[in-house]
């Protein structure tokens, strides 16, 4: 079984990179970086869930899966998916792989903490609505992570939301 990681990185890499993303700048250019990414975060979370990268070669095969993918999310957005209670554990865990991938690669800041957001939010779902826990990452690194999320001024409401019900629930559980 593959153990699986956030691109290599340690919990305290990761939560060092959470607490600088987007706070180096200052004044003004901060306020537009922070504009900025508010928009492209709820560019992706109003937008219908991300396609596989990798499927182009596969389409014909997996149309008829696609289509029932579709119709069973009956075109909610991702944003929708990643805060609704009753999604489903494998489109969250599919979730959580585009978002990896997506942070994996070289971008913008703002892109950089859209896919870190989005990873986040989909382990929180599968956390507070399936009590199912799909990273390695400790429970006491997951606080800190849904907590510096929650605090960033970029993110939306819903997502807040849900990384402090997260947090809450990783507060309970052992470290």
């Amino acid at each position: 079984m593959r153990k699986d990681s956030t691109l290599g990185l340690s919990p305290g890499k990761l939560a060092r990179l959470l607490g600088i993303t987007l706070d180096s700048e200052s004044g003004d250019e901060r306020k537009d970086v922070v504009r900025g990414t508010s928009d492209l975060i709820q560019a992706h979370l109003a937008g219908t869930l991300p396609f596989e990268t990798a499927v182009t070669d596969e389409l014909p095969a997996i149309i008829g899966r696609l289509r029932d993918d579709l119709i069973a999310h009956g075109g909610k957005t991702l944003g929708d998916v990643l805060t609704d209670p009753k999604s489903d554990l494998d489109t969250i865990r599919s979730i959580r792989r585009y978002a990896k991938r997506m942070a994996s690669r070289k971008s913008s800041k703002a892109r950089h903490a859209v896919a870190i957001a989005i990873y986040f939010a989909a382990i929180a779902n599968a956390l507070t609505f399936h009590d199912v826990k799909i990273t390695t990452h400790s429970y006491g690194s997951l606080r800190a992570s849904f907590g510096n999320l929650a605090k960033k001024p970029w993110m939306p409401a819903e997502l807040v939301r849900l990384f402090t019900k997260a947090c809450k629930l990783c507060r309970k559980s052992k470290p």
